[in-house]
């Protein structure tokens, strides 16, 4: 094999090795982001190929090729997954850190190859030059398929691991990408040492020591293994302090159900005793009057409106606890200038403790995402229907549009924090609670979004309730 042979071989690996990055790339990012095919997705996936290879044919340093590619991957990441430059970050790392792993194994397979074919060649043969050339090159195929296997071992297993992560917090990007920092630096580190040029001659670290051939790929393999237990162990974590919020959560929605029930039980008790005042009431009215103190009339009248003013509910529903819920939640909009509909009456079917619960949770959300938009520009409308043995309780409210839906359980994230300080990831504890509740009553959440209107659908079966749920 000639050197222009070579030449020719040495540039399909690179271009080769290439292919390898874009792909094990695009998988790594799909995996992370859970994305879902979409025309925008292959057409920047497309891009981000042509780019790679375009940017090689220039005559600029590799890195160049890296660092074009992470301010695509960003500005992706800022149009299409707005708050999510955490994870794109992460993933980058992650990518990088692989691609340095699978180097540092290839490259000690190559030479430990390369070095046992060059001892068997004779160099005092004719063709000795074109016999160097022809190892080298089988050296440089073999290269790009162990680089190639283990960029996709480790990029498949790591992407089954963080499938549909949720959101990442900065500090959860720093804490997790530690071993890719490291990953890299020693990749750093072992390239720039694998031919130093020196006043004698040339150093060449695996001749010297050779022990490294087997050292090097070991201590990559162990970074490997330690970044993916430690996604591993954090995925882990989360699930129990998830678990843990939702039972804190749980505690104090049933604990404000109380409170309600205790409200609604006040509410009554004053509206008895008001009835049962109201015969005195009549009789000092029309005591003043025989007596002639009509101005006497007016102001007592108008102390016993005041009086009855904190006993009147706009919306009245049918039941105490529900007039409670909704006349509070309507008069917290009122005063972040929400507007507030109501269709709503409420005739059994369910009992009221669960489904005080399930209003608490829709309005909550819907208030706190209405807070956000300007004053005024917030509205939420509540509804309820019966349909045969079906209820359907609706809430729809406008929101500022950003909105993450899980890939396994089609809710959404939120980003609303929590305010135990022991407490610190995000979580959409109110939506599950109320997806586990219509579960109970073998029924579900439907949700709809169109532009900045959040619309979710709770269907219930009244009389129905599972038993492994009841017990």
């Amino acid at each position: 094999m000639s050197q222009s042979e070579f030449e020719i071989v040495s540039n399909i690996s690179e271009v080769c090795k290439i292919v390898v990055q874009v792909t094990m790339f695009s998988i790594l990012w799909t995996a992370v982001f859970g994305i879902k095919k979409a025309k925008w997705d292959g057409i920047v996936a497309g891009l981000f190929f042509f780019i790679n290879i375009g940017i090689w044919f220039l005559p600029c340093a590799s890195w160049v090729r890296y660092a074009v590619s992470a301010v695509i991957a960003t500005g992706y990441s800022i149009i299409f997954h707005k708050k999510q430059i955490g994870k794109a970050v992460f993933t980058m790392l992650a990518f990088y850190n692989f691609h340095c792993l699978s180097f540092l194994i290839a490259n000690s397979i190559y030479m430990k190859m390369t070095s046992v074919w060059m001892k068997s060649i004779d160099g005092l043969q004719a063709d000795y030059e074109q016999q160097v050339y022809h190892s080298m090159a089988a050296g440089l195929s073999v290269t790009v398929f162990f680089y190639t296997a283990l960029f996709a071992g480790m990029v498949v297993i790591f992407s089954r691991l963080v499938k549909g992560m949720g959101i990442m917090a900065w500090q959860d990007v720093l804490l997790l990408s530690v071993l890719n920092f490291v990953g890299s630096m020693i990749a750093s580190m072992v390239n720039s040492l694998l031919i130093v040029k020196i006043d004698i001659g040339v150093f060449i670290l695996f001749d010297e020591k050779p022990d490294l051939l087997w050292k090097v790929p070991m201590i990559a393999a162990l970074i490997f293994a330690g970044e993916t237990a430690l996604v591993y162990f954090w995925q882990r974590y989360r699930i129990l302090l998830s678990e843990r919020q939702k039972h804190f959560v749980e505690e104090q929605q049933v604990k404000a159900m109380k409170q309600r029930l205790e409200e609604a039980e006040n509410f009554y008790g004053s509206i008895r005793k008001v009835r049962h005042e109201m015969k005195n009431h009549m009789a000092n009215i029309k005591g003043l009057a025989e007596t002639g103190q009509y101005g006497e009339i007016d102001g007592y009248i108008q102390r016993m409106d005041v009086s009855m003013q904190a006993l009147e509910y706009k919306y009245a529903t049918g039941n105490a606890v529900t007039d409670v819920i909704i006349n509070d939640k309507w008069r917290r909009a009122e005063k972040k200038g929400i507007r507030f509909e109501v269709d709503f009456r409420y005739r059994g079917g369910i009992p009221v403790f669960d489904l005080g619960i399930i209003l608490d949770n829709l309005l909550d959300n819907a208030i706190e995402a209405c807070e956000k938009l300007e004053w005024g520009k917030g509205f939420i409308r509540l509804d309820l229907k019966q349909k045969k043995q079906f209820l359907l309780l609706t809430v729809e409210n406008s929101f500022d549009g950003a909105l993450f839906m899980q890939e396994k359980s089609s809710l959404p994230y939120t980003t609303k924090q929590s305010t135990r300080p022991e407490i610190v990831m995000e979580h959409g504890i109110g939506l599950k609670n109320v997806h586990d509740m219509a579960e109970r009553y073998y029924g579900g959440v439907k949700i709809k979004v169109k532009k900045d209107i959040f619309h979710v659908t709770v269907m219930l079966q009244q009389g129905e309730v599972k038993e492994t749920e009841n017990k």
